[in-house]
């Protein structure tokens, strides 16, 4: 292993990770460095997750908690406060900014990162996609799809997240159709949809209410059909006190225990008055610890049997948007269905969607003009046909982490290879750890490892 700081860096990605890595590694470099950052769709800093233009999407965590820098709680609504223009109104620490306000955000850190880093620092921006990876001699050479290639030291993968795969149905011949979007993030992905159409969202989470409030600012006032296994919306944030810390040390090993000191915990805070809310969040800064004191197959049963309720009650409406979905569900424009998607056949000018609601005898059949798929990210990276990340798994330079979430890792972001080996050139951040971190896909957790990764690679030893 080579002892000496790496002075190549790339950093394959330019979302929210990559570009928080790279402003790290830009504010703690001592030394000449070379950063190339890699992006195949600027503008950098946005992502998928900022880079909508809706100004209906917004975060769904209030501005006081989304500062980029774990040391530095309060820089996200400073920045707001000199930025009131980007909002309607003065920004608090409740307040619930837009997506894109974020991403203007990010943006400027990597600007400002760059401006006033102290060493001599060259930043070179590639707008391109890294199709291929080659480790020789303790370097790596990433070939582009442009054709073009580079030699670095260490790189960073920070490919974010990836579309959803389909839904399981027998026939999968509607998947083609022009009536059927399979990204909901892709470029574009509103553009079919008229006023009138009625639209059925494969999806109730996050990401099914953000296409909804989309097609409503756009002027969509057709009905739209909300599909998913339980039929359940994010619960809606509310502000409350936090909460002290109530899981001690050992940390439960089963699901069952873990289950039943939470609801002990949520009765007690009943009984006093206090919301389920901040005692969920209580458990926010432990979650990765309580992941890694579950056993492997108690990991399996909580993404089995907890996740569904989990994550509705985690990842939750930002106030705003939690009024407009209860309005156009009473109004009977949004409609919420739990149950299991039967077919999708397109005929006669629109689609016929047939699912089984849970507890019915029979189908029910609804008509429909478009349907987009909202399930969620693919995490499987088995089953995807991206080209860097088939050249990676090929060469046994990476592996699936053994819940199929992401790719493995070590404490320390270091990809392991087939035999689960540490890698000393290629790491990551980010969704991709999910497997073994589980809470890694938020502001607050990737802002701490992008600080940790880069003084793991700018280190002296």
């Amino acid at each position: 292993m080579d002892s000496q700081p790496p002075s190549r860096i790339a950093v394959i990605g330019g979302g929210f990770s990559g570009t928080m890595a790279a402003v790290q590694i830009l504010r703690a470099a001592n030394r000449p460095l070379e950063l190339h950052i890699i992006e195949r769709k600027p503008p950098l800093g946005r992502g998928v997750a900022y880079g909508t233009r809706y100004g209906s999407h917004l975060l769904n965590v209030p501005a006081g908690k989304m500062s980029a820098f774990p040391s530095d709680p309060d820089h996200f609504l400073r920045w707001l406060q000199a930025h009131p223009e980007l909002l309607s109104a003065p920004p608090t620490p409740t307040t619930f900014a837009p997506r894109k306000v974020y991403g203007a955000y990010v943006q400027s850190l990597l600007a400002e990162a760059e401006a006033k880093a102290t060493v001599d620092v060259q930043v070179t921006h590639w707008t391109d996609e890294a199709i291929d990876l080659d480790i020789w001699d303790g370097h790596a050479t990433i070939n582009l799809e442009s054709g073009q290639s580079l030699e670095v030291d260490r790189v960073i993968l920070a490919i974010g997240n990836f579309p959803p795969g389909h839904p399981h149905l027998g026939d999968r011949s509607f998947f083609a159709s022009e009536r059927y979007v399979g990204d909901p993030w892709q470029k574009g992905n509103l553009d079919s949809v008229k006023p009138d159409d009625v639209v059925l969202l494969i999806g109730s989470g996050l990401t099914a209410l953000d296409l909804t409030l989309g097609m409503r600012e756009r002027g969509h006032k057709g009905v739209v059909h909300l599909l998913s296994r339980r039929g359940q919306l994010p619960q809606r944030h509310q502000n409350a006190e936090p909460y002290p810390r109530f899981l001690e040390e050992p940390l439960p090993v089963t699901v069952r225990a873990l289950v039943k000191r939470v609801r002990q915990e949520l009765k007690k805070a009943q009984a006093a008055g206090v919301d389920w809310r901040p005692v969920l969040d209580a458990l926010r800064p432990q979650t990765q610890s309580i992941w890694h004191a579950l056993p492997l197959q108690e990991r399996r049963r909580f993404l089995g049997r907890v996740r569904p309720y989990w994550e509705v009650r985690r990842h939750r409406m930002p106030p705003d948007a939690a009024a407009l979905a209860d309005e156009m569900l009473a109004s009977g424009r949004l409609h919420l269905y739990g149950g299991r998607l039967v077919s999708l056949d397109e005929r006669d000018g629109g689609v016929e969607s047939r699912f089984r609601e849970r507890g019915a005898a029979e189908d029910t059949v609804v008509r429909v003009d478009r349907v987009i798929n909202c399930t969620g990210p693919e995490c499987d990276y088995r089953r995807m046909r991206h080209p860097l990340i088939a050249s990676l798994l090929g060469q046994g330079l990476v592996r699936p982490d053994d819940l199929a979430l992401g790719l493995d890792t070590d404490a320390s972001g270091s990809l392991l290879d087939a035999e689960g080996h540490p890698s000393h050139i290629l790491y990551t951040l980010g969704p991709l750890r999910k497997g073994t971190l589980w809470e890694t896909t938020a502001v607050p957790e990737i802002r701490v490892q992008a600080e940790e990764l880069a003084a793991t690679l700018l280190c002296d030893s």
